[in-house]
């Protein structure tokens, strides 16, 4: 007896192959649309609202072509409030700015950091008050690829519990930073009080966070924004072969501490010590390093942005 191919011999069922051009095939598939509108860890990205808003901040020295446009270490002071990038930035331009700041008693500053995975998604975010009062969190993400060596020991089902949605961590730093500015001011200080000191914040840590606040649906405070980084490369520590990376910085002006790389909350409590112990009147220069929150966004081109509904649909409305 002839075997036919499509006989059930011996029990074997040929597997059907689908057609992935077939209609059934299509409409079989998840669409990304309701697949990602269940996904808690799913990020919408924002909208440009006007492309004609760019108001970037070019360096004023003749034939100099920085601007305030692209993340490297020269638009540092751009973004800061200088009229000049950091390879133009004289000592004589800092003393100016600095005699011209003034600063409210009522200034608090949180120094902070981030860790982010590949795609810019922010998996921890920490902060320290110049008291040594911190908040941290694990934040999920859409893959888990954790920087610190802290939370890379958890175990999925620890990792889990301890990690929070992207827009609740969001939601109690402004809580905790909100706790610390009244507890400063009592209850006298509003936003614009704020400093958070970030190192390379101007070009990274500062970017990142508002944007992602935005991609959430929050709209981020009003707070000033500050960079340590630029504080060592042109006044602490000018000679070009001199390190201002943080964990040399740790070494040599704060040795006392136990500092444990990419990780964020130890990154945050590092930059403080550092900078309480290594630069005089540090609360001045990270002023005088500092930008309002608007200024900020217009330097980098965050007020292009509109904060949006976190979800692809408008929410319902009773």
């Amino acid at each position: 007896m002839t075997r036919n191919s499509s006989s059930n011999e011996g029990g074997i069922v040929p597997r059907p192959v689908s057609n992935p051009s077939s209609d059934h095939t299509y409409r079989s598939k998840p669409k990304v649309r309701y697949r990602t509108s269940t996904d808690d860890t799913w990020m919408p990205s924002p909208s440009i609202v006007n492309a004609t808003d760019f108001s970037f901040v070019h360096c004023s020295t003749p034939g100099c072509n920085n601007s305030s446009a692209f993340s490297q270490y020269n638009s540092m002071t751009l973004r800061a409030g200088f009229n000049t990038c950091a390879l133009h930035t004289t000592t004589d331009a800092i003393e100016t700015k600095t005699n011209n700041t003034f600063m409210s008693e009522n200034t608090v500053f949180i120094f902070y950091d981030i860790e982010v995975t590949s795609t810019m998604e922010i998996e921890q975010l920490s902060a320290c008050a110049v008291s040594g009062q911190h908040f941290t969190a694990a934040i999920r993400t859409s893959v888990r690829r954790n920087n610190s060596p802290i939370l890379n020991k958890f175990t999925p089902m620890i990792y889990m519990m301890v990690a929070t949605e992207p827009r609740v961590a969001f939601e109690n730093f402004i809580v905790w930073v909100n706790r610390m500015m009244n507890d400063h001011s009592n209850g006298t200080a509003c936003a614009s009080d704020v400093v958070l000191i970030a190192h390379n914040g101007m070009c990274h840590d500062h970017v990142v966070l508002f944007r992602t606040m935005m991609m959430w649906g929050i709209t981020p405070p009003k707070w000033r924004v500050s960079d340590s980084l630029p504080i060592f490369k042109l006044v602490m520590r000018p000679k070009k072969e001199q390190s201002s990376r943080l964990s040399q910085l740790v070494y040599e002006y704060a040795p006392w501490y136990m500092h444990i790389q990419h990780d964020a909350l130890s990154d945050a409590n590092a930059l403080r010590h550092v900078v309480m112990s290594a630069i005089p009147n540090w609360q001045l220069a990270c002023y005088v390093f500092s930008s309002s929150f608007e200024y900020f966004c217009t330097s980098v081109g965050l007020n292009t942005y509109r904060v949006r509904d976190p979800l692809p649909f408008p929410a319902a409305h009773s």
